[in-house]
């Protein structure tokens, strides 16, 4: 499977034309999704997910952020350019249905039931974590939430995680935690620093990033065993689903990806395509 793969991504890279304007001509009309014929791939995004995608200081108008970085690259491959929508989590998987957008790609996660109606590419390993106030030393772990109020970005997959913990909860005649969801990440880390909310559960790029903004403010004092992927969210479409993860091997394969993780901070290693790292 490895091999076959990095012949693919070979392959796309030989067969590229090239643009002047661009140092890496785009990919072959083959390779080219059906949806940015017209020059243009519009991206879904909340925009406030930091360091994947956010605006560096308020009022800025143009986002930045690792995967701000790998859908420009994706649209020069394409020879298109790019188009944000921006909107709140919950409403970018409807906006992509309502062809607003062509992708999401927000920080969000691959999900069996968001597969049951979309296609969606993994390509980058994280992994959930808890994040407390850094001078809690009582809430530990998630058994630890059991009667507090927890802040959670509403629409992400946190919300039935923790739902789950609830029940577990009730079942064993203890209090259950209380949910309070915020529209926003940036709300949700809020609660924590101001006090109203004892922990929410996020991912480990955006809560380590967050916990370097605010020194000394903020701890991760549990992470969940298992690996999740932040992956692009498609309408189902056999072809564009090929063209977009082609286009992904194409930036691992000649070092692009590896320089937009360099920039971001973010582990060489951290990087899998459909569940397959580089070689």
């Amino acid at each position: 499977m490895r091999s076959t793969k990095n012949h693919i991504a070979r392959a796309i890279l030989c067969g590229l034309a090239v643009f002047p304007w661009i140092s890496i001509g785009p990919a072959r009309a083959a390779d080219v999704p059906s949806f940015v014929q017209n020059g243009t791939f519009k991206v879904c995004t909340a925009g406030e997910f930091p360091p994947m995608e956010f605006y560096e200081k308020p009022g800025d108008k143009a986002l930045v952020g690792f995967e701000i970085d790998v859908a420009e690259a994706l649209a020069r491959q394409w020879g298109a350019k790019t188009d944000y929508v921006v909107g709140d989590f919950k409403g970018l998987l409807p906006s992509l249905d309502s062809q607003r957008c062509d992708a999401v790609i927000s920080g969000i996660t691959l999900r069996p039931e968001r597969l049951q109606k979309y296609d969606g590419i993994a390509y980058f390993k994280t992994s959930t974590v808890m994040v407390t106030a850094a001078g809690d030393g009582e809430t530990r772990t998630p058994e630890d939430l059991s009667g507090k109020t927890v802040a959670v970005e509403a629409g992400t997959s946190f919300e039935p995680t923790l739902a789950a913990l609830n029940a577990t909860f009730a079942k064993a005649g203890r209090p259950e935690a209380v949910l309070q969801p915020y529209p926003s990440a940036a709300a949700v880390i809020q609660q924590i620093l101001v006090g109203r909310a004892a922990a929410t559960i996020t991912l480990d790029t955006t809560a380590a990033y967050r916990m370097a903004q605010t020194p000394g403010r903020l701890q991760m004092p549990y992470a969940y065993a298992d690996k999740e992927f932040y992956a692009i969210y498609l309408r189902k479409d056999v072809g564009d689903r090929n063209a977009v993860r082609a286009g992904l091997e194409a930036l691992q394969a000649d070092g692009r990806m590896q320089d937009i993780l360099k920039k971001w901070n973010l582990s060489p290693q951290a990087v899998e395509i459909d569940g397959v790292a580089a070689r």
